[in-house]
C-alpha cells in the first residue's frame, strides 16, 4: 500500500514550514538548507508550504530548491475568503481588505493560521499517497505547530517543532500584541499542549534551549544553531588585509523594523561624517534588505547607498566584495539569547565583522570562538564611530584577531543538517 511504512532507506519527514523557496524572508533559509541535505542522510522530506505574498516573491530562490524534492503550497483561508467576497461584489480593492482584516482578527496565534485547513488537507494526502515516519514543523508561524500535533494525532506519527525564535514573552517590539491580542491568552495554553505532546524540541541557540527546557520542566531541548553553506563562499580564506588605498567598504543585508536593524550604524556614520568632511572618498556603506530613504533623511547618502530588497544571490556577492560586514541584535530578549541566521552567511564569507552586541550573549560567544572581529554594545554610538574611524584610517587592525578555520567548519549546513536527522533517527522511524 502507498501508506506503508518507510523502509530504513527511505524514511521520510513531512515538513511544515510556511516559510520556503519562493517565499524571500530570513526564516526561509533554515528549512531550505535542512530539505536540501536530509536526503543524503537518509530522511526525504515531504513539504508542505506557504504561498508568496507578491512583495517577497523571489524566483531564483526557486533554483535553490534540491531537485525532485516534493512540494505543496497552501494559501491562506482568509485570502482565499476575500478573494471570494471581492469577485462577488466585483471589487478585488474589497477583497483585499477584507483578507487584510479577516488575517487581523483570526491572528491567534499568529497571521497564517488561516492556511492549517489547506496544510492539514495537503499533508494527510501526502501520508496516502507517499507515508512518512516523523513530522517536523518550523516555527514562526506557531500556526505550524499546532498542524504538526492534529496530523500526529491523526497520522500517529510522532511531531518535532523547531523553534526559530520563541513563541511570545521576549519583550522586542516587533512581537508585541496589537489591538485585542494584547488580552488574549490562548497562544500560552496552545504553546504548553503542544511542547508536552511533541516528541521532540528544537531550537537555534543554547540559551534559548535553557529558557525553553524550563518552560517544560527540565525537558531536554536540542540546540541546533543555524549555518553557512559552503558552497555560497567557494576558495574560503579570511581576508584579513584592507586594500592600501581606496574607500573601505561596509556592508549590511538584512531587514529593518522595529527593535532590529542598523540604526546604531547610521547613527555612528552621522556622527564620524561630522568630524570627517571627506567620509565619503574614505567608506563606502552599501545596505540591502529593506526600503531605502534613511540615508538621504540622515544626510549620508553620498557614504550610505540603500538597494532595497535584493535576491539572496546578490546579497552574498554583497558580502564577497565588502571589507566588513555590520551585525545588529534585537532588543528585549533576543539582545543576549538569540543568534541571527545572517551572522554565520558572514562567518562563512571570511569578511571582518563589525557588531554591536552585548558581553556574554549569543552572538558574540560565536564572534570570540570564529575571531576576525570587533564588537561594542547596543547603543553605543561613540564606540562605534571610532572603530569606523580606525577602519578608514587603517589603525587598530590588529584588534579584529583572526579567523579560526576549525570553529568556522562547526557551522556548515551539512553539520547542522546532521543533527537535525539524528533528533529523527532518536524518533525510531522506520
Amino acid at each position: 500500500m502507498a501508506n506503508s511504512e518507510s523502509s530504513e532507506k527511505n524514511r521520510k519527514v513531512l515538513f511544515l514550514t510556511y516559510l520556503f523557496p519562493p517565499i524571500a524572508n530570513s526564516g526561509t533559509r533554515r528549512s531550505l538548507e535542512f530539505a536540501n541535505r536530509l536526503p543524503d542522510l537518509g530522511w526525504t522530506p515531504l513539504v508542505v508550504a506557504g504561498v508568496p505574498e507578491p512583495d517577497e516573491y523571489e524566483e531564483g530562490l526557486l533554483s535553490e530548491v534540491r531537485p525532485g524534492t516534493t512540494v505543496r503550497r497552501v494559501p491562506l483561508g482568509a485570502d482565499q475568503l476575500g478573494l471570494r467576497i471581492g469577485r462577488f461584489l466585483r471589487s478585488d480593492r474589497i477583497g483585499a481588505g477584507l483578507s487584510w482584516r479577516i488575517r487581523a482578527l483570526w491572528a491567534i496565534p499568529d497571521y497564517c493560521i488561516s492556511w492549517r485547513a489547506g496544510a492539514i488537507a495537503e499533508a494527510l494526502a501526502l501520508h496516502k499517497t507517499h507515508g512518512f515516519d516523523v513530522i517536523y514543523a518550523s516555527g514562526w508561524p506557531w500556526s505550524s505547530f499546532l498542524i504538526a500535533e492534529e496530523l500526529s494525532r491523526r497520522t500517529g506519527k510522532p511531531f518535532v517543532i523547531d523553534y526559530r525564535d520563541l513563541w511570545g514573552g521576549t519583550g522586542a517590539d516587533f512581537e508585541r500584541p496589537r489591538g485585542i491580542h494584547r488580552w488574549i491568552k490562548i497562544g500560552k495554553d496552545q504553546q504548553r499542549r503542544v511542547q508536552a505532546r511533541a516528541a521532540a524540541l528544537v531550537t537555534t541557540t543554547s540559551t534559548f534551549a535553557q529558557m525553553l527546557s524550563e518552560a517544560c520542566g527540565g525537558r531536554h531541548v536540542h540546540a541546533i544553531t543555524n549555518g553557512f553553506a559552503k558552497e555560497d563562499f567557494p576558495g574560503f580564506a579570511p581576508v584579513c588585509e584592507l586594500p592600501s588605498t581606496g574607500p573601505v567598504k561596509i556592508s549590511y543585508t538584512g531587514i529593518w523594523r522595529p527593535g532590529y536593524g542598523p540604526n546604531d550604524l547610521y547613527s555612528a556614520i552621522v556622527a564620524l561624517k561630522a568630524e570627517m568632511p571627506d567620509l565619503s572618498q574614505r567608506l563606502q556603506v552599501t545596505m540591502a534588505g529593506f526600503k531605502p530613504g534613511k540615508a538621504a533623511e540622515d544626510g549620508i547618502e553620498d557614504v550610505v547607498t540603500e538597494l532595497g530588497r535584493v535576491s539572496h544571490e546578490r546579497a552574498l556577492e554583497i558580502m564577497r566584495e565588502s571589507d566588513a560586514l555590520y551585525l545588529p541584535v534585537s532588543g528585549g530578549v533576543y539582545d543576549l539569547a538569540s543568534l541571527p541566521g545572517k551572522i554565520f552567511e558572514y562567518v562563512g564569507s571570511g569578511r571582518r565583522i563589525i557588531a554591536s552586541a552585548t558581553p556574554g550573549s549569543e552572538v558574540r560567544r560565536v564572534l570570540e570562538a570564529v575571531g576576525l572581529y570587533r564588537a561594542v554594545v547596543p547603543g553605543d554610538i561613540s564606540g562605534l564611530s571610532g572603530l569606523l574611524k580606525g577602519l578608514v584610517n587603517r589603525t587598530g587592525m590588529e584588534q579584529f584577531g583572526l579567523r579560526d578555520p576549525a570553529a568556522v567548519a562547526r557551522y556548515e549546513r551539512s553539520s547542522q543538517a546532521a543533527a537535525l536527522a539524528k533528533v529523527f533517527d532518536g524518533l525510531g522511524g522506520s
